[in-house]
């Protein structure tokens, strides 16, 4: 989940563009663009719901989010490019709580 915001934290950039890798499988979420910055979040970072924050994006220009094949970074059409505007963006990684088991985990896609 994307979630625009006001400011960026001060946290170390990376040039990796797989924002998430889905589970088990040789696909994830990738961001592209001319013009943005990607930062990683601290290890433990959550937001005040209890998502788990993974990154922060600075889109200068457009960017796009794609769910692409790890290996060979072709396009999955498990569901269409998202166009991002500019702007500054969390990257968060939902939890859910499981009721039978009694214990919270990672959303996966």
């Amino acid at each position: 989940m994307l979630e625009k915001v006001e400011d960026l934290p001060l946290r170390k950039s990376t040039d990796e563009r797989l924002l998430v890798r889905g589970e088990g499988r040789n696909h994830g979420h990738f961001i592209s663009g001319d013009e943005l910055e990607i930062y990683l979040a601290d290890a433990d970072e959550t937001t005040e719901n209890g998502g788990l924050v993974t990154h922060y994006l600075d889109v200068i220009t457009e960017g796009v989010l794609e769910h692409k094949l790890i290996d060979s970074k072709s396009w999955t059409r498990e569901h269409a490019p998202i166009v991002l505007p500019p702007g500054r963006y969390r990257v968060i990684r939902q939890r859910e709580f499981n009721p039978f088991l009694r214990a919270i985990r990672a959303v996966k896609d």
